[in-house]
């Protein structure tokens, strides 16, 4: 019976481990999609706007791929789901706008 108890305590915290190591990696991918954002109003600055388009078409397809797993049951922590979404939506607005100004242009 110790053993069983102590199999689930260390499997227990090996999911912790785990979810944390990919609330890190999540939190990196939206850094990244921000930094992708700033590449694409760059573009569009310099009147780049094939280039910009691209870019903008990374940000949706590495933001869907997030939204994906921040739903994913047990992949992030529990507690920074929601912290995850509003960065989401952020990011989501911010993308609308960088393609609005493709379309104005």
């Amino acid at each position: 019976m110790v053993q069983n108890n102590q199999y689930a305590t260390e499997i227990s915290r090996l999911h912790k481990i785990a979810a944390e190591s990919r609330l890190r990696v999540v939190e990196s991918q939206i850094a990244l999609a921000f930094t992708l954002c700033a590449i694409a109003e760059t573009e569009i600055r310099y009147s780049r706007r094939d280039e910009a388009i691209k870019v903008v078409t990374k940000v949706r397809h590495h933001a869907e791929t997030i939204s994906f797993h921040v739903e994913e049951p047990h992949h992030v922590p529990t507690g920074a789901i929601s912290g995850l979404r509003k960065q989401l939506t952020q990011l989501k607005k911010r993308t609308e706008e960088i393609e609005l100004c493709l379309r104005q242009r």
